[in-house]
């Protein structure tokens, strides 16, 4: 059984009961976050909103200018949390899920990171080449999962992850990607806990009922969305 959820969640009564997968759909159908850094000046907390996407063991990758006061701040200290927001549609938003990711931030120049995140943002193209901007990978250590009400839970990384099904996934991912669908709609990347989605610029999101074990699960999950024609 698959579950599409776009932009975002749109029930509380969506989210599984495995906390850990509640967790990753949250983060992984949010294609923003507010980032926390600490100021170079008095070590102040200063929160900004970047866009965001994520590597399959729910690293974020950012792109930032290095003219942002929150990138001076994450040189100084790499130490970060970023804010996912998943209680858009709720009348009350403290009924909502969210989810707080901390960890150290880190320049990278792998490519594999560089793409994932300009598919998943195609308009950041124009200024992602610009000699004052550069790609960011944010390296989990632990979360604070809140569910609503009742529901909030610390757990570490990898958070219910298998490391031999991430390295799979990071591996052959992108072979016969992107996909584009007759509506418009573009496949851009998958994981597994679900499907990226591009229409218009806009990010959408589909998310598997449960987590596909390796690569050849997830790609069979993949196709039977396709032929069930839940695309």
């Amino acid at each position: 059984m698959m579950r599409p959820w776009l932009r975002g969640i749109s029930m509380i009564e969506d989210l599984p009961k495995d906390n850990k997968l509640a967790l990753r759909q949250v983060v992984r159908a949010c294609h923003k976050a507010s980032l926390a850094t600490l100021q170079v000046d008095g070590g102040a907390p200063y929160v900004s909103l970047v866009t965001v996407a994520l590597d399959h063991d729910l690293s974020p990758i950012l792109l930032l200018s290095g003219l942002a006061d929150h990138s001076r701040n994450i040189a100084a200290d790499s130490r970060v949390s970023l804010l996912f927001d998943g209680t858009d549609g709720h009348p009350n938003p403290q009924t909502g899920p969210r989810v707080t990711l901390m960890g150290r931030a880190t320049r990278t120049d792998d490519e594999r990171l560089h793409r994932r995140f300009l598919a998943r943002h195609p308009g950041a193209a124009v200024y992602a080449g610009f000699a004052d901007f550069g790609f960011w990978r944010i390296q989990p250590e632990k979360a604070h999962f809140v569910g609503g009400f009742g529901r909030a839970v610390w757990f570490p990384a990898p958070f219910g992850l298998d490391a031999q099904a991430t390295k799979e996934m990071e591996a052959g991912e992108t072979a016969g990607l992107p996909l584009s669908l007759p509506d418009g709609r573009v496949v851009v990347g998958f994981d597994v806990d679900g499907v990226d989605l591009i229409q218009n610029d806009a990010y959408l999101r589909i998310a598997f009922a449960e987590s596909a074990p390796n690569l050849a699960k997830a790609r069979e999950r993949l196709q039977n969305l396709q032929n069930r024609g839940q695309f």
